[in-house]
């Protein structure tokens, strides 16, 4: 006990200002999902990801729950970003190009946007005995519904949703997913 510095000498540990860190823990969290799954998902696997200790991930999220509603959060903001800004840059497009670029997006889903793809679903698919999950993932679905609607009517884009969905969660899951072609008329026989 000597040895130790009386309280007036001893260094004055400071917390460290770091705005970004509640987000960075939350993409951390996409990251080890990525890699390891929704059951991979851990404090300390998120904690290590985000270089940030244990302690700051608990901060913030008290359980894994919250963890994967931040990480689902975030993906839905990104995908609803992604699909809203499709009619506001194209709004004279018919509903035959917007199969169009629906099918190449989903053959995207199953090579270079496999990872990002994989960790959507994960997390939609957590909904299913997660049920605080489910407000979060059907944003999921009415994204790609209101895509839809600004093309056709809600009927027809209500179909086309749960069609492109199930075809994603299908070409994910076989070991050989559909075509571009094959897509795109799977959603025209929606049509109308």
């Amino acid at each position: 006990m000597a040895d130790q510095a009386p309280d007036s000498e001893r260094p004055v540990r400071r917390r460290r200002f770091d705005p970004e860190r509640r987000d960075r823990i939350a993409r951390a969290a996409i990251a080890v999902i990525g890699e390891r799954g929704v059951e991979g998902l851990t404090h300390r696997a998120v904690a290590e990801a985000a270089d940030v200790p244990i302690a700051g991930t608990t901060y913030h999220y008290k359980d894994k729950e919250d963890l994967l509603a931040a990480a689902l959060e975030i993906c839905v903001a990104e995908y609803a970003a992604t699909m809203a800004a499709i009619p506001q840059t194209n709004p004279g497009m018919s509903i035959g190009e917007v199969i169009d670029l629906t099918a190449k997006a989903l053959v995207d889903c199953f090579g270079p946007q496999r990872t990002v793809t994989t960790v959507q679903l994960e997390l939609y698919v957590a909904a299913i005995r997660r049920p605080g999950l489910r407000p979060i993932a059907d944003r999921f679905t009415e994204a790609t519904r209101t895509l839809y609607a600004h093309y056709t009517d809600p009927g027809t884009a209500t179909l086309l949703a749960d069609t492109a969905q199930g075809i994603t969660l299908r070409g994910m899951a076989t070991t050989v997913p559909p075509t571009e072609d094959q897509i795109r008329a799977l959603l025209t026989r929606c049509l109308p």
